[in-house]
């Protein structure tokens, strides 16, 4: 099977979703990015799984080399506009990987009613028991300090020339209003929810809370990382993975 390796830019009735694919293999990886960041961040993960897997980098519209749409896009928007980009190009079946807001997005995508080999919910944002901007806001300043300098750069490049403040905080009221455990529960696909051990926006509590209203959902924890924890320990976060969907 020849390994794939293409970019292209798939264009919606009011959204454009720039998807990037390498790789080849049985199994299909959609790797969904957080609030103000781009695919950027997914690549090393990305390398890893192509390895033996088709990946597809999506770029949210607004973000990364996705152009804005006209109007802010709830989380369940962002859902729609994914399903009907990954149509598109013929994807079935896939593993949804997302971070951050992306972890909510992909948990709306579950509950399309679409066939799918897993869900992996990574630093899903939005902790019930913080909920609220400036709550958030603090969390997001202490995170900076536990990330790596490598993973800062990449965070804030994107917030600051490929997102930008406005569309950021045009976003922020959509990921806040979104509680991903009203979805959680009706994900049929088998299911993992992860997080940095020190992750200071998604604390042990809220992922083991998020698991136990979906029986048979798994949690793991990447020792060393913080909110970004596919970046530095890519292996690690794959493996993870690649063994939620490996034959039993």
């Amino acid at each position: 099977m020849t390994a794939t390796s293409e970019a292209r830019e798939v264009v919606l009735k009011g959204a454009t979703v720039h998807i990037h694919t390498s790789g080849a293999g049985a199994t299909t990886y959609v790797l969904i990015h957080g609030i103000g960041v781009s695919s950027r961040y997914f690549r090393p993960l990305g390398e890893e799984l192509a390895r033996e897997a088709l990946v597809h980098n999506v770029d949210l519209p607004g973000h990364g080399r996705s152009p804005k749409p006209a109007r802010p896009l709830s989380v369940p928007d962002y859902a729609r506009v994914l399903w009907a980009a990954l149509d598109r190009i013929g994807v079935e079946a896939p593993v949804l990987v997302g971070h951050s807001m992306g972890a909510q997005i992909a948990a709306e995508m579950a509950l399309a009613g679409r066939q799918l080999a897993g869900v992996v919910l990574l630093g899903p944002t939005n902790y019930a028991a913080e909920r609220g901007f400036w709550r958030q806001a603090l969390r997001l300043g202490q995170d900076t300090l536990r990330e790596p300098f490598a993973v800062n750069a990449v965070v804030f490049t994107d917030y600051a020339f490929r997102c930008g403040l406005p569309w950021y905080l045009k976003t922020t009221p959509a990921m806040l209003g979104h509680h991903i455990e009203d979805a959680v529960g009706g994900i049929g696909a088998p299911l993992l929810i992860g997080r940095g051990a020190k992750d200071p926006l998604v604390p042990r509590r809220w992922i083991e809370e998020l698991a136990a209203l979906r029986p048979g959902a798994e949690t793991a924890e990447v020792a060393g990382e913080a909110h970004v924890l596919m970046m530095k320990s890519a292996p690690e976060v794959a493996r993870l993975c690649r063994k939620l969907v490996a034959p039993t």
